[in-house]
């Protein structure tokens, strides 16, 4: 598909589905284990790669969080999708929040994962510019890579599992420069979306990683006090990559989760 840039999708169908939008600065394959999973269930599901990651080109233009929300909407509607269970984890959170305030009768339901709805605290801002100049001075991703390795996952998995450490580190070595530095810009100045939260009547899931120092419990907790029909599961022995670090207690929170909302 050709949106002004050459965004790349994995499937194409034709009715509600599951919309997956990936973490920083990974890309869509970080949702294989659940893709996986829901194929086995026989649920429909979209996912693509944010420009600048995977397969997808850098945006043109400096782009802003409302970009990338509408980019995936007209991704998803291009795809014949009506209705979504948007799935979002770190900036996919931001990216569905912005989506929600945009198209809100396009959710089916919202799975929001090791994510916030508060605007970056004015050193929480400080500290993305401050990694778009070491980028941008540096030519290359290896000092994020390894921040971002540092709190994607815990001691435990580092250790003992490196087959999905091996994988998160390849997925980050697929994005570009260039479309790093757009998407910090983008999270740094993205709005603060708390007041959507209380706007949500459907069921939503929120999922954390125990030991997410990035967007800690607390944070997910402070969401689900102020949606209507929120469920909170707290993932032992998972950092921020809760996903791909626990796959098993990811899924099966998923698809109960789907079970309610792809019947209805």
């Amino acid at each position: 598909m050709r949106f002004g840039l050459d965004v790349y999708v994995q499937t194409r169908i034709n009715q509600p589905a599951v919309l997956f939008l990936h973490a920083f600065p990974v890309n869509q394959e970080m949702w294989r284990p659940q893709m996986e999973a829901l194929s086995r269930e026989g649920i429909p599901y979209l996912a693509f790669d944010y420009p600048g990651m995977g397969y997808s080109r850098p945006w043109g233009k400096a782009p802003i969080i409302d970009d990338y929300a509408e980019l995936a909407y007209r991704v998803a509607r291009e795809a014949g999708i009506p209705q979504a269970v948007v799935i979002g984890l770190s900036m996919g959170g931001y990216v569905a929040l912005a989506l929600f305030r945009r198209y809100p009768d396009f959710f089916r339901g919202l799975v929001l994962a090791d994510t916030r709805a508060t605007a970056d605290p004015p050193e929480g801002k400080q500290r993305r510019y401050q990694l778009m100049e070491k980028v941008q001075r540096s030519g290359d991703l290896e000092e994020l890579i390894q921040f971002h390795m540092e709190k994607f996952f815990t001691r435990e998995t580092l250790r003992r599992h490196p087959a999905r450490v091996v994988q998160a580190r390849r997925l980050m070595q697929r994005a570009t420069v260039e479309g790093v530095v757009q998407a910090l810009q983008a999270m740094a100045e993205r709005p603060d979306s708390t007041d959507l939260l209380g706007r949500m009547t459907f069921p939503v899931l929120v999922l954390v990683g125990e030991k997410d120092t990035l967007t800690t419990v607390e944070d997910s907790r402070r969401m689900v006090e102020q949606m209507p029909r929120a469920e909170l599961v707290i993932l032992p022995g998972a950092a921020h990559l809760s996903n791909l670090e626990q796959p098993e207690a990811f899924n099966r929170a998923l698809l109960a989760y789907l079970e309610g909302c792809m019947s209805e």
